[in-house]
Order: structure tokens, then sequence, then C-alpha cells
């Protein structure tokens, strides 16, 4: 604690002797990063933009700014695959606080996997007030994890969309097939997965089918 204490007194007294000299303290534009695994990073300050190479876990801009000048640390370019974002105050004037430092995180960018299901028409219709019978299909993405339940439309058609509540980052493979506790064994109907397997790219994946058939 002592030692801190001095630090601090020292650094003090030596801005204050350059700003007794005629100049101003200097600060350096930093910060720190988490998670950056792609190259593409591209951060701007001041005029100046500097390029963060993947795996990199701090930054600095080359130029020093002054005692009271203001800095806001932004974004020019997001890294491949990636979305960063700041996880403290990316803005501020120079001699705020002791040092300058900007905290970012960054993740793999992630999308939703859906599609549409046919031919789920409900086991038993409407009569008078009691309501229809509905049939239910569960679908699990193995892959990835998370699960949908489809239930049988009441407008008559069997046909709806579904999306799965659970995001998959790009790049990670997902696997979707009809959760095996899904019982249709009394039922007269049996469904099945087209396109459930892949790799996610950088776009929602929105062309799965679940078609259910009479057996």
């Amino acid at each position: 604690m002592k030692l801190s204490y001095m630090g601090a007194i020292v650094a003090l007294s030596a801005a204050a002797l350059v700003a007794g000299c005629g100049g101003k303290a200097q600060y350096t534009v930093q910060g720190t990063i988490t998670g950056l695994a792609t190259p593409g990073l591209t951060l701007s300050n001041g005029g100046q933009n500097i390029t963060v190479p993947a795996g990199a876990t701090t930054f600095s801009f080359p130029n020093q700014i002054s005692y009271g000048t203001s800095y806001n640390v932004g974004f020019v370019q997001q890294p491949d695959h990636m979305l960063c974002q700041f996880t403290s105050i990316n803005t501020g004037s120079a001699g705020q606080t002791v040092g300058i430092s900007v905290g970012i995180a960054c993740a793999r960018r992630a999308y939703t996997v859906g599609g549409q299901f046919t031919g789920l028409f409900p086991k038993a219709a409407a009569v008078g007030t009691t309501p229809a019978v509905l049939r239910t299909v569960t679908l699990l993405n193995g892959s990835a994890g998370g699960q949908v339940t489809v239930s049988s439309p009441t407008d008559g058609t069997g046909a709806g969309d579904f999306v799965f509540p659970a995001a998959v980052a790009d790049g990670q493979s997902y696997g979707v097939t009809i959760h095996p506790d899904t019982t249709l064994s009394s039922d007269d109907i049996t469904c099945t997965v087209k396109n459930g397997v892949g790799v996610m790219g950088e776009a929602a994946v929105t062309n799965l089918l679940v078609t259910c058939n009479p057996k």
C-alpha cells in the first residue's frame, strides 16, 4: 500500500513538473481485449486507425494525447465471424483517471436455426364447445443444444414456421432430429426432418422442413 501510494505521488508530481515547464502530461489511449480469435478488428481514435491481430489481449494507439484532450475509441471494422463490444466507457478526457483503459469483449456471431412444418393436423377437430385435440412434435438440436415444440395450427392448414430459441455460433455444427421423448406411436402419423444437419454460416438457417404424413 505504501509503495502504491508513493508511486501515485511520484506520477502526480511528474505531471505537475511537466505542466510547470510549459508542457502537458501525455497519455496513451489503450485497453484490454477478451475472446478475439480471428483477424480483422480495426479500431479508431482521433483520426488514427490500428489493426488488432487475432489472439491479442491488449491494444494501444501509437500517438499519445495531451492532458485534457478528448478520446473516442470506435470500431472501424469487426473481426471475421465475430462481434466485439465495449465493456467499459470508450470516450472521455485524458486526465480524468490515472490512465486510459478501454475494455473490449469479442464473441462468435450466432444465428438462429428454423424452418417449416407440414402435415401436422389436429388429431380430432373441435366439436361444439369441445376444443380440438392438437398434435405436438418436439425438435431437438443435439449438436448445439436447445429444443422447440410445434403444435397443430388451428387454421386447419397443418403447416407453420418454427425457430429454435437458442442461436448457434458461426462455424458450429447443428443437428436437428425429432426429440426421442416425442411419442407419436398412438397417432396415425409419422414425422421426419429434412436439411436438419449442417454447419452454421453467416446467416440464419431457415430451410429445415419437418414433414408429417399418415402412417
